[in-house]
Order: C-alpha cells, then structure tokens, then sequence
C-alpha cells in the first residue's frame, strides 16, 4: 500500500535548496555545526576543512544549502540539517531560494552574514554580496525564484 493516498491539485513549483535544472554543477558536503536551513548561504565552520554554519563572513562563504529529501520526513518536523549531519552546498549552477525583498532577473545575490538569508541588492552592514552570482527570475517579495551562481567569491558589507 501507497503511504500518499491523494495529492493536492495544486502542487508547490519548487521548494528552498532544490537544485534548478540539469545544468553543471559544483556540490560539495560539510558537517553541520548547528542546525542549517535549506536553501541559505554557509560559511566555514570552527573546523575549516570539515564544518559549516549558516552564513557567515565574505572570507568563509563556501555555496548554499542544498535540499535533501533525507530530511523531509525527520522525525522531529523540523525540515533541515541539524548539527553534525552532512550538509550538501551549491557552489556553481542553479538553485531555488526565497528572495524576503523580490527580485528581477540580473540583481545581484546577498546574504545576512548573522544567518545565511539570501535576499537580492548589494552589500551593506551585516549582508554580504555573493560575486558572480544572480538572480534568474522576476520573484515577488517573499517568493521562490531561481539563483544562478559562477565560479565567484563573497564581498563583506560595509
């Protein structure tokens, strides 16, 4: 027997962290230090080779959270990585995330260096510019819309 026993007619278009597309791609994997959501910006964690955390400095970024269905049916509901799972990052290629601001095609990509949210602008305090990153999509404020990242670094705000 069929765990799903109906679907919803109108089925969500992506999720946060879902990788966009069949187009190359850099992924690459970390321990979480604490828990890290789907879809935000890491860093390096306290152990630089091993470790991740959401967010952090230009010096440390590393790619976005990718989503894995491992998660999705966690025993505890939360729909993350929790501290010491491993983590899969984007480094280069296509991925869905919530823009809080909106967005248009060709706005640059940022993030909260407090807590990885991605959001689109430039950099200022406590945000960070991604290089070589864009958004794809025209994407309502609050919305799933589509991030290309290039082969780039992270700018610290001012």
């Amino acid at each position: 027997m069929s765990a799903q026993l109906s679907y919803d007619i109108n089925q969500p278009v992506a999720y946060a962290g879902l990788i966009y597309a069949q187009a190359p791609h850099d992924i690459i994997s970390r321990d979480a230090e604490a828990a890290i959501g789907f879809g935000v910006a890491v860093g390096r964690g306290a152990n630089p080779d091993k470790q991740c955390v959401a967010g952090g400095v230009a010096a440390d970024y590393l790619g976005i959270s990718i989503r894995s269905l491992e998660r999705e049916g966690a025993s505890n509901g939360a729909v993350q990585y929790e501290a010491t799972e491993t983590v899969g990052i984007i480094r280069t290629g296509y991925v869905w995330a919530v823009c809080p601001a909106g967005c248009v095609p060709g706005d640059g990509v940022l993030y909260t260096s407090a807590n990885g949210v991605l959001d689109a602008g430039a950099a200022g305090a406590g945000a960070v510019s991604i290089d070589g990153a864009a958004w794809q999509t025209t994407t309502a404020a609050g919305e799933l819309g589509v991030i290309r990242l290039g082969p780039g670094t992270a700018t610290a705000g001012i």
